[in-house]
């Protein structure tokens, strides 16, 4: 008569019921835990990053400031403003990390004049992987005009509008010498859309630097010049607005502790993560550009 009850007074079937909704809730948790963790690493502001600069007070020979998108904040690539700091770290120079995720050119020049209150000496420019990448697709575009919350549809013209405004700005009060980074290529992949379409975009950064005397560096063709002696073993091409990729390689960086190298491998690049992102080869290459352009001026 009592066969089917616990000991509490609960069936049997309840019991098992409650279990296992128990350990729902609790794998549940342990995701949300890890997803949050995933996503406070890599949205996390540099330690450098202008704010923090000026609010330290510190005082050095030599400022330089990297302004950038992810590639230079450096938490879903390698971090190149770091490998920069650690080859200055004998030397009375600072280095500012201006890079931060997803942002467009845009977003970097509304934000231009935290870079002026730095007071740089050198500055170094990486923008416009994500201008690129808006124009591959209508749906692309329309992400980031929602999440970077941007007045109109990204455009090449619009990018050249933003970017020699942002020189304008820097030159008109700073006295800092600027170098222009090329874009790395978006995948690895020379045939893509998004491949030819960041050689065009670099195509105009030189030809800017030229326009207005900037120190030029030719990461795209560096990186270019290595891709057409490598046949690709990419193993998933790449479609603007798709980060699946991106996600699993966040996942794999911080969860499972695997090196942004080790990603690349096993995702068939060379220089880069996810098809957008740099891994240790790609960013020791943005590393010497830098390093040479600031070699003439910088004490040693």
């Amino acid at each position: 008569m009592f066969s089917n009850l616990s000991i509490n007074g609960l069936p049997n079937w309840d019991i098992m019921i409650l279990k296992i909704l128990i350990g729902l809730m609790v794998i549940v948790g342990l995701m949300i835990v890890i997803v949050g963790y995933g996503y406070r690493s890599a949205t996390k502001l540099p330690d450098n990053n202008p704010e923090s600069f000026l609010a330290s007070g510190k005082k050095t020979e030599k400022v330089v400031v990297c302004i950038g998108d992810s590639i230079t904040h450096g938490r879903v690539s390698h971090n190149y403003v770091d490998e920069l700091e650690n080859r200055y770290s004998d030397r009375d120079v600072s280095f500012v990390n201006a890079g931060i995720n997803s942002e467009l050119s845009y977003n970097v020049l509304l934000r231009i004049d935290q870079v002026v209150k730095c007071a740089p000496d050198f500055i170094t420019i990486l923008i416009g992987t994500n201008d690129a990448s808006a124009t591959l697709n209508e749906k692309n575009a329309a992400r980031y005009v929602k999440k970077q919350n941007l007045p109109r549809i990204p455009n090449r013209h619009w990018y050249e509008e933003n970017l020699i405004a942002i020189i304008d700005i820097l030159q008109e009060k700073t006295t800092a010498r600027i170098g222009l980074l090329s874009l790395p290529p978006i995948t690895e992949d020379r045939t893509h859309s998004g491949y030819q379409r960041t050689a065009e975009y670099s195509g105009f950064i030189k030809k800017l630097a030229g326009q207005r005397n900037l120190a030029y560096l030719p990461l795209n063709e560096l990186m270019d010049e290595i891709l057409q002696t490598r046949d690709s073993q990419i193993k998933s091409s790449y479609v603007a607005g798709k980060y699946g990729l991106m996600y699993k390689a966040i996942f794999s960086h911080y969860i499972l502790g695997q090196s942004w190298d080790e990603i690349a491998e096993n995702n068939g690049f060379v220089f880069l993560t996810d098809n957008l992102h740099l891994n240790l080869r790609g960013a020791l290459l943005a590393t010497e550009l830098i390093d040479g352009f600031l070699a003439v001026s910088t004490p040693k």
